[in-house]
């Protein structure tokens, strides 16, 4: 059985934790919601959070809550993912695309001067593949900024943690995220003032756009093993860096010094993308371009605008590291990727 380049990681725990929610026969946004958020207070330290019926329904509600208006300009990686750009449109906003800085994947070193030159207020800050941006390069940016950290949750620069670089933190919890609900964001205030807008907004948000009980019994039991689950993630992620040094390649890595959260492990190829994806495939081990969902990949940046970017999308390969992975399939894994063709 081929172990998958991404996967959901559900378990018994969870399971009771939904059926609890699910004979209780209150599946709109109730007790589970209350208690997701209490525990979100007290784990990640977040003034007040949202949880949403998905992460574009969170985006849109950040925009309104910055004052956005149609016609104003947004800057946004190349490599977030597409439905960032879809709320975007949705909302009248105009995107600056940003492009990616070829080792981490993150911001390249020109993202203030573009945000500058098309006037850009405010800032969607994708984090992909677990990595964190750098803290410093955003020391007075002057504009808001959306953290993404639906797959960097737990990742650290320094003495700041992922969750707090932002105005307003977003964690996705769609399949195979770092932390799921089945399906659903959080959006998230770090600070007090943030927070009683988002308190504020969110009392005219329909039922409709508000995380079900059930999605949020999901989330809740999640959240409560994040640590576990980070654990595990760390584990693997050495022994595949052991694995890939003896294959003389590198995975992408966090830009400042800190820890990443470890969601994947994505190799970088100069070339053969489709002969080294066939190769783990007859190994077992499936992999996904790691890119393939974002802006970029979709065609929404004008072509040349983000080169590296673009250049990653097509040659980024992520391989699989994820709870789910035994000890067994983490040597077969390990063993691929040190005899990479």
């Amino acid at each position: 059985m081929e172990i998958p380049a991404l996967s959901s990681y559900i378990r018994r725990k969870d399971m009771d934790s939904v059926l609890n929610c699910m004979v209780s026969d209150k599946l709109a946004p109730g007790d589970y919601v209350e208690k997701l958020q209490k525990l979100i207070r007290e784990r990640l330290d977040w003034d007040f959070s949202l949880p949403l019926r998905s992460p574009v329904v969170a985006l849109g509600v950040a925009m309104d809550v910055l004052g956005l208006r149609t016609g104003d300009a947004v800057g946004v990686p190349a490599l977030a993912p597409v439905w960032v750009a879809r709320a975007l449109e949705l909302r009248g906003l105009s995107p600056v695309w940003l492009d990616a800085d070829p080792d981490s994947a993150s911001l390249s070193a020109d993202f203030r001067d573009r945000l500058a030159a098309g006037g850009a207020k405010a800032l969607f800050l994708a984090q992909p593949w677990g990595l964190m941006a750098d803290p410093a390069a955003l020391r007075d940016l002057g504009i808001p900024v959306v953290e993404d950290v639906s797959t960097a949750l737990g990742a650290s620069a320094g003495d700041v943690k992922a969750g707090q670089l932002g105005t307003f933190a977003l964690l996705g919890m769609e399949h195979a995220s770092s932390l799921t609900a089945g399906g659903g964001a959080i959006l998230a205030a770090p600070g007090r003032r943030e927070a009683q807008a988002l308190r504020n907004a969110s009392q005219a948000l329909a039922p409709e756009e508000l995380m079900p009980d059930m999605n949020a019994a999901l989330a809740w039991s999640q959240l409560r093993d994040n640590e576990r689950f980070l654990s595990r993630r760390r584990e693997l992620a050495e022994l595949y860096a052991q694995a890939l040094a003896r294959a003389h390649r590198k995975a992408l890595a966090q830009a400042p010094e800190g820890e990443s959260a470890y969601y994947g492990c994505v190799v970088v190829l100069d070339s053969g993308v489709k002969d080294v994806r066939a190769y783990a495939r007859k190994k077992d081990v499936g992999t996904a371009m790691a890119f393939e969902n974002s802006c970029v990949a979709a065609g929404r940046v004008p072509e040349g605008q983000c080169p590296k970017a673009a250049s990653l999308a097509n040659r980024a390969v992520a391989f699989p590291l994820h709870p789910r992975i035994g000890s067994q399939a983490a040597q077969k894994v390990s063993k691929v990727l040190a005899t990479l063709p």
